[in-house]
């Protein structure tokens, strides 16, 4: 009876949990073909620029280039021309990948496509297409790599914040050195719409109150401006404080003014408006335009402006501009509004661009 027990509880016994296999991850490149006028060279940069972002990237595991071809040889596998929905699958069952890869490099317009496209062996679908077009040859490297990214957040989701693949490129159709032209044509116009400004001080209360005048120009509520005058003890010019501009009507302006070292502000003393605080927000990108050709605008626009005297590029600003960039290639059109802490429009602006 004892022995019958003792058995009983041995089969009892649950056995250990397996662990569950790990997700297959494997993804074979088979060829990148140059097609429409592209190069060997154009389509072989494509192909190491997209191998070496998914290593990089390390969250797939990329089968060598050595294994696909030495099987390709051995089941007489073309190398050239376009492979057959039929051949890729069995070459990624034959390699042991999950999905494989093929992609071309042709050129379109004055600049080139990159396509890529990937099949699922294991279910026969298409698992991936995208196409991406640079706008020289200098780009490839750079569309590669971002279609390697789409690939990979396609296949196995978003990457982690902060990965080693982060877009750290902004590629597309549009010549990168003549987006930073653009900027800092961008920034120019916005400069002749925000001179340097020059008031004067048409009455001043012991409250700090200041009444002002402008001769030529347009201030803005919110507006900062130092005040200058000549000291009444010394008679040399010095700072005596700053002014800010709380109201305009079509009588003149007012607002209030902050004295340095108890200095005496009088009629007749000079405003001299201080470097506009001013931030671009993120443009739209509208038809025609990529979201990469926006971004790369917006950021050289906020590098051109922290580089002209009129502006500061800040974090709190004091004006905002907003808008979007829209147009094919060669014809670009940029609309900016500038906009006041209130939210009320003080500028509009249309420029257009060749990039």
């Amino acid at each position: 009876m004892r022995f019958v027990l003792a058995l009983s509880l041995t089969l009892a016994i649950p056995k250990p949990a397996q662990p569950a296999p790990a997700p297959d991850r494997t993804l074979a490149v088979a060829a990148v073909e140059a097609r429409g006028g592209a190069t060997a060279d154009q389509a072989s940069e494509m192909s190491d620029a997209l191998t070496a972002q998914l290593v990089a990237d390390g969250r797939l595991r990329v089968v060598e280039r050595q294994q696909i071809a030495r099987v390709m040889k051995e089941q007489a596998l073309s190398l050239s021309g376009a492979m057959s929905d039929e051949v890729q699958i069995k070459l990624a069952q034959l390699v042991g990948a999950r999905w494989i890869a093929v992609g071309a490099v042709q050129i379109k317009g004055k600049g080139l496509l990159l396509s890529l496209r990937a099949m699922d062996s294991s279910t026969a679908q298409v698992a991936f297409a995208d196409a991406l077009k640079v706008g020289n040859e200098d780009q490839i490297e750079g569309g590669a790599k971002q279609l390697a990214r789409k690939l990979t957040e396609k296949l196995i989701g978003p990457a982690p914040a902060g990965g080693a693949q982060a877009a750290t490129e902004a590629v597309g159709d549009f010549d990168v050195g003549q987006v930073k032209d653009g900027a800092r044509q961008l920034a120019r116009s916005l400069a002749l719409r925000f001179p340097r400004l020059n008031g004067r001080v048409t009455d001043s209360l012991p409250d700090g109150t200041v009444s002002c005048s402008f001769g030529g120009g347009q201030p803005f509520v919110g507006q900062f401006f130092e005040i200058d005058g000549k000291d009444e003890v010394t008679q040399m010019d010095s700072k005596k404080g700053y002014f800010l501009l709380k109201n305009i009507s079509a009588q003149g302006c007012s607002g209030r003014a902050r004295r340095e070292g108890g200095a005496d502000i009088a009629k007749g003393d000079a405003l001299n408006a201080l470097p506009l605080k001013i931030n671009l927000e993120s443009l739209e990108a509208g038809p025609g335009a990529q979201p990469e050709l926006s971004k790369l605008l917006a950021d050289e626009t906020r590098s051109a402006l922290d580089a002209v005297p009129n502006f500061q590029v800040a974090n709190d600003p004091q004006l905002t501009a907003i808008g979007r960039v829209s147009g094919p290639r060669g014809r670009r059109t940029v609309e900016l509004q500038v906009v006041d802490k209130g939210g009320n429009i003080v500028q509009k602006l249309e420029l257009s661009g060749t990039f």
